[in-house]
């Protein structure tokens, strides 16, 4: 159930609740306090208002500088940029000091914004080289250093979005022997330790995003590395590390919500964030794998180099999710949850094989599409988490249509197909019903 709809749904139970006297008026006050539902969403609006019009000003402060360049001398340039970072700062420092964390956050990020426009124009004064790796790493660094001081939010996402920029405006691959490589993983160490200590959910998502920029840098260095650049074997690498990527997503946060429920904490919240993206990554897969299986392009005609199975970061991350199962046998977590969510990322990470070592097998490569996403939307009852079903959802009917489109004009092609899918689906639907008669005592946990 989606958080808001249930503080919505809680809201307009509690009175009842009390005026039944099924609970006592402070424990439904605690119960709004441990949720988080005693308002505070309603100041999220203006917080965000403000933090685009923190953006805004200082646009226009860029806007008015580029406007009259010529007019406004050296030194008042380099003054004017200094003043407003000392300014800026300086005004967090006090809004923090009165507790107006949100307002201080939104300074430091006006701060950071200064930063990254005063950049631009000292290049410009003293007429440097253009180098986009440089500067966005220069961003990365001053926005991680306003982050950690500060204790910024907005900063962190800043620092995030440069490091992403930086990862693909470099002009080789990315290896883990290099200097590059290693600073890669340091990067991405500080900003998701800073999300740790000081969680949001855009934060959350940043990092993800930033992690999964990384480690398509590490296959497509890997990828060139071992001279593999065929379509098909790019196609194969795509499919397969999302596969094993949300795999290893599903798993540690199904394994951090059994083991840490009810925690508040930094590693929980990511856990969670990175939950309920697997089944995007998941259905994405599906969906691309089918499309590519049913228009049989030439290029998956071409031998694969078996090598595409070895590739680093993919094996890495397929151990993790391995060795995430482990634990969650060994601590006795292991329930029809895991199960579920296991079958949708192996169907996942078979249907690239079948569809570029197998290619022209329509029948095998739809029935497996297909039955990933039924498992998605299976994971997503079987664990109670919303977002697996709706992705699930969407997955199978982007399938069906995909299929129904490609076997109109085929009656035998059809009845075939379908038949294979009718019998998948009433197997899934009675290994469904047998998970959920195993857990009845649990309701959906929201998401």
């Amino acid at each position: 159930m989606l958080r808001s709809l249930y503080r919505r749904q809680l809201e307009a139970d509690l009175p009842r609740w009390v005026e039944a006297g099924w609970i006592a008026p402070e424990g439904a006050a605690q119960i709004r306090r441990d949720l988080g539902a005693d308002g505070e969403g309603r100041f999220r609006l203006p917080l965000l208002l403000a933090g685009i019009g923190a953006i805004c000003i200082a646009l226009a402060l860029v806007a008015f500088v580029a406007a009259n360049w010529e007019a406004i001398p050296r030194p008042v340039k380099l003054a004017g940029i200094a003043g407003l970072l000392v300014a800026a700062h300086g005004a967090a420092a006090l809004f923090a000091a009165r507790g107006w964390r949100a307002v201080a956050d939104i300074a430091t990020l006006f701060a950071v914004l200064v930063f990254v426009a005063g950049l631009s124009l000292v290049g410009q004064m003293y007429h440097l080289p253009v180098d986009w790796k440089a500067g966005s790493l220069i961003v990365v660094v001053g926005a991680l250093a306003a982050a950690w001081l500060c204790a910024s939010r907005g900063a962190a996402l800043v620092a995030t979005i440069a490091a992403m920029i930086w990862l693909f405006w470099r002009d080789d691959t990315l290896h883990l022997a290099t200097p590059d490589g290693l600073l890669a993983l340091v990067l991405l160490a500080a900003t998701a330790g800073h999300v740790l200590r000081h969680s949001s959910l855009a934060g959350r998502l940043a990092v993800l995003a930033q992690a999964l920029a990384t480690y398509a840098a590490f296959v497509i260095g890997e990828m060139d590395r071992m001279d593999m650049s065929r379509d098909a074997e790019v196609v194969s690498a795509v499919l397969l590390g999302l596969a094993a990527l949300a795999g290893a997503f599903a798993v540690w946060g199904l394994l951090a919500d059994r083991l840490l429920r009810g925690g508040t904490d930094g590693v929980a919240a990511l856990a969670d964030t990175g939950l309920r993206t697997a089944p995007l990554l998941l259905a994405l897969g599906c969906v691309i794998g089918l499309f590519l299986g049913l228009d049989s392009y030439d290029f998956l005609s071409n031998r694969v180099d078996t090598r595409v199975l070895l590739l680093w970061p993919v094996t890495v991350v397929t151990l993790l999710a391995a060795a995430g199962a482990g634990l969650a046998i060994t601590r006795g977590v292991w329930d029809g949850a895991f199960t579920a969510v296991l079958v949708a990322s192996a169907l996942s990470f078979a249907l690239p094989l079948m569809v570029v070592w197998f290619p022209g097998q329509m029948v095998w490569i739809a029935v497996i599409a297909l039955a990933g996403a039924v498992a998605i939307s299976v994971a997503g009852s079987a664990a109670h988490r919303t977002s697996w079903s709706v992705f699930g959802n969407l997955a199978i009917a982007a399938v069906l249509l995909m299929l129904l489109e490609h076997t109109v004009g085929s009656l035998i092609g059809q009845s075939v197909f379908f038949l294979l899918a009718g019998l998948a689906l009433i197997v899934v639907a009675l290994v469904s019903g047998y998970i959920l008669r195993k857990r009845p005592g649990k309701t959906e946990a929201a998401s």
